[in-house]
């Protein structure tokens, strides 16, 4: 069994396949990115790549996406 502090650190990772968890694994895939400024393509790939559907992004998921992005770029 995992303690808790395991499965936050999972989450952050983008192990876990929570809403947050797959945030932040699309966010550190994006952070692999040469460019400064991401395009929508860009981002459709990082999605298809993770295994994350970039139709299911609410405005919410896209201003936590750039919340994980600033944090670890």
């Amino acid at each position: 069994m995992f303690k808790d502090w395991q499965l936050a650190m999972m989450e952050d990772y983008g192990l876990m396949d929570t809403n947050t968890g797959l945030i932040n694994r699309v966010a550190r895939k994006l952070a692999e990115s040469p460019n400064d400024t991401i395009g929508t393509g860009e981002f459709r790939s990082a999605c298809y790549a993770c295994g994350v559907d970039p139709d299911s992004f609410t405005q919410s998921d896209l201003d936590q996406l750039q919340r994980k992005l600033n944090e670890i770029t």
